[in-house]
């Protein structure tokens, strides 16, 4: 390692910024690569958002240790020296650097500049440096995710949902690993170095994920008040096979309710994070949580073919939403407008305070599966800085800051106290008297997208010190084999978009049960040949055994 690494990538950036290298971008294949990275991206974050994993706020610190929930106010009377107690300003020099930082937003988040302000006002003092935070919806995102990664846009950090390995494919993201080193403490306490491979590609670290859930099950999610008022005892519910009579007794009950319905625009895939690695795109997975490492067809497995036959029972029967295959409204939403009963989507121990949160009903939450941890848990939410950023170090140091400063973490989980939330007499955060999100000018509603929500404070109504639960889920999940490992798909980017046009095209319907299995899914299974599918197995699997030498 330099003596200096900061100053080598602050004078190789500044280069890179005038004459934008190139060479080092090869442009066809950022041109091939930028529509798959971009449907991609967009799956994983529509499921992301439509789950609303983490809405409400955390309470536990990094590794499982408690912290209160202080108000901002007073966290930020104490920003004014750093964590080792050095003076204000960019090491103690007073130049203040500017960071151009880019996230996505849902909700209210109208008022982010106001935020801005108030986060430039400890970051000043306790890194020299201030924040210019753009804020893109969820269209905008998708527009210009390519562009941001392009290099012509001037940004320094920004968020990702799953594209980290698209990114790095792309020569789009820097190596992060000499700064990480020197900048990046605060956030090495908080990680366990296995999660923390999980952004490493081909030797180097690009992406840092926050703190949030790195492992997940898939869970029967479901309204608690109508099994109540139905008497139905869940208690020994397993499986899906063990949940068809709790399902008869509903539809008898609410004949014009629909039983299950899907989570709108995550429908295609929905058994995702079931009992295999999908490593990353399903295209080539790892059976029975990952404990293997032969890669095999998904769709040719008895248990995908046992799953989807479970859902065309319950299509046949009249406990699918007969709109299902077709259906782009969240499953929250569905159940928010009396519209559904129970949905299948993703687990971990804050879902039923969430859940209940989101659609204004009492949700329980049956897990079906064990929890498993594996490299697209953890790369679902990404922190990168992008090759043509003119301020890396600055950047991680705001990095840095995010995961370390509980004022930070209120600030861009709730925004401003006394302007977009209070302090309720039990320490917890809530509304102001006669506000709520519609009115609020700052309530993202998504503090998973930050890097660690578990010191900041707690909003009334969530789980309780889920920071610490979320910990031990982590730990306690089931690790695939392939933790750490990332496909490189470039070389099969042809039959990888080929595939997932065909799955496009089949799995919806197969999934929610509205089309016949005995007919479709062979046809499914053909065209999935027919478009290269043994190929990019058989280089998934190439790259995989490469990738597990050279662990040993």
């Amino acid at each position: 390692m330099d003596a200096d690494p900061g100053s080598r990538y602050n004078q190789s950036i500044r280069t890179i910024r005038n004459d934008r290298q190139p060479h080092r971008r090869n442009s066809r294949t950022f041109d091939r690569v930028a529509a798959e990275t971009e449907e991609i991206m967009k799956r994983r974050v529509i499921g992301m958002l439509l789950a609303g994993a983490m809405a409400a706020g955390l309470l536990a610190g990094c590794g499982g240790q408690e912290q209160g929930g202080a108000a901002v106010g007073e966290n930020q009377a104490a920003a004014g020296t750093t964590e080792n107690g050095g003076s204000a300003g960019a090491e103690g020099t007073g130049e203040v650097q500017t960071i151009n930082m880019y996230t996505m937003g849902i909700g209210s988040t109208t008022d982010y500049k106001a935020v801005q302000d108030a986060i430039n006002e400890i970051s000043r003092e306790k890194i020299g440096v201030e924040v210019n935070w753009t804020v893109l919806d969820i269209g905008q995102w998708f527009e210009q995710y390519n562009l941001l990664l392009s290099g012509s846009e001037p940004v320094d950090l920004m968020v990702n949902m799953g594209g980290v390995s698209q990114g790095v494919s792309q020569g789009a993201f820097l190596e992060l690993d000499d700064l990480y080193a020197q900048y990046g403490q605060d956030i090495a306490a908080c990680y366990d170095e296995e999660f923390l491979k999980a952004g490493v590609i081909n030797g180097n670290l690009y992406g840092i994920a926050g703190q949030k859930d790195f492992a997940a099950t898939t869970a029967i999610t479901y309204r608690k008040d109508i099994v109540e008022e139905l008497n139905l005892d869940v208690s020994n519910v397993k499986t899906l096979a063990d949940w068809t009579p709790v399902m008869e007794a509903v539809h008898e009950a609410y004949p014009d309710m629909p039983v299950f319905v899907s989570n709108g625009g995550n429908t295609l895939n929905q058994f995702g994070s079931y009992n295999w690695d999908s490593l990353e795109d399903r295209l080539g997975v790892l059976m029975n949580y990952g404990e293997g490492t032969e890669v095999v067809n998904l769709y040719e497995t008895e248990e995908y073919e046992a799953l989807i036959r479970q859902m065309r029972e319950w299509y046949q029967a009249g406990l699918v939403d007969k709109d299902a295959a077709t259906n782009t409204e969240s499953w929250g939403d569905m159940v928010r407008s009396g519209k559904g009963f129970f949905s299948l989507v993703t687990g971990n121990p804050g879902s039923e305070y969430e859940h209940t949160l989101n659609t204004g009903y009492p949700i329980g939450v049956i897990p079906i599966t064990e929890p498993l941890s594996t490299t697209g848990n953890v790369t679902a939410v990404m922190w990168s800085i992008p090759y043509a950023a003119a301020e890396p170090e600055a950047a991680m140091k705001f990095l840095n800051l995010m995961y370390s400063d509980p004022a930070v973490s209120d600030l861009l989980n709730y925004g401003i106290e006394g302007v977009h939330y209070q302090v309720a007499e039990d320490g917890t955060y809530t509304w102001l008297d006669g506000q709520d999100m519609s009115s609020c000018a700052y309530h993202p509603a998504m503090t998973w997208i930050w890097p660690n929500s578990y010191i900041g404070g707690e909003w009334q109504g969530a789980a309780p010190e889920l920071g610490k639960k979320m910990t031990e889920f982590n730990q306690n999940a089931k690790k695939s084999k392939a933790m750490g490992f990332t496909f490189d798909n470039t070389s099969v980017i042809n039959e990888v978009t080929a595939c997932n046009n065909v799955i496009q095209q089949y799995a919806y319907g197969l999934e929610v049960g509205a089309v016949d299995v005995d007919t479709v899914l062979p046809e499914f299974r053909q065209a999935l040949k027919d478009a290269g599918i043994d190929k990019v197995i058989g280089e998934k699997q190439r790259q995989l055994d490469a990738w597990l030498a050279a662990q040993e």
